[in-house]
């Protein structure tokens, strides 16, 4: 994606500014992670007292709400800004939250699919790819196809292929987006909190920090990014 990395502090500068003008508060902390793969922004300490009040409420589905029309509100100009200011060309962005540290992750995704670049081989790999299928199996269907690397020393970004079902698929051709991804970002990061996280902590002997999911359902793919401890 972008090999030049003394770009990066260009693209931390441009999310910085976007964030503190459409939103009166800039991140606490922004690290950007480039590679061949994809465009990692990981956004922390990214919300201000608005939000810490919804959190105290327990009004998740009002928390959710916020944070989704704030970042499609940023979403549509940072690609092309980023092109426009690095050449990075990036066809679409992905995007979760972790409640609860209100840290915020985007996964900016070209036009090539990850998968077209060096196969990147670590200890752990074949054990996290088959509990990951497990999990994944549990609530839809063994992918189709899962392969995964490191977007940095900390960052795991695992790809799941062809995990969607018939009736996901019908909800989809009737425009259901925005029901399914609310039902299986609750359902999955349920599943996976319980059934994955202290595995894949043992097999790769990492602490989680943080996990954040979303899907390219065009192209029945899922990104599921982890963040470890450093």
């Amino acid at each position: 994606m972008l090999e030049n990395h003394k770009e990066v502090p260009d693209i931390e500068k441009l999310v910085q500014e976007m964030c503190t003008f459409s939103f009166n508060h800039a991140p606490g902390k922004i690290g950007i992670y480039p590679d061949e793969h994809s465009l990692i922004i990981h956004l922390e300490d990214f919300m201000g007292d608005e939000i810490l009040n919804l959190i105290k409420l327990q009004d998740q589905d009002a928390l959710r709400s916020v944070q989704e029309l704030m970042v499609e509100h940023l979403l549509p100009n940072l690609a092309s800004k980023i092109k426009e200011t690095n050449g990075l060309d990036i066809a679409h962005f992905y995007y979760d939250w972790f409640d609860k540290d209100l840290s915020g992750m985007l996964i900016g995704m070209g036009n090539e699919p990850a998968q077209s670049a060096q196969p990147q081989l670590y200890p752990g790999q074949d054990a996290v790819h088959e509990k990951i299928g497990q999990v994944t199996y549990e609530i839809e269907k063994m992918p189709d196809e899962t392969y995964s690397y490191w977007a940095a020393d900390h960052i795991l970004v695992i790809v799941r292929e062809g995990i969607l079902i018939k009736l996901e698929k019908a909800f989809l051709d009737q425009g259901a987006d925005e029901i399914l991804r609310k039902v299986k970002r609750n359902l999955e990061k349920t599943a996976i909190q319980k059934e994955a996280n202290t595995p894949i902590e043992k097999h790769l002997n990492r602490k989680i920090k943080s996990y954040y999911l979303d899907w390219a359902f065009d192209q029945n793919k899922s990104f599921l990014i982890y963040v470890f401890e450093k």
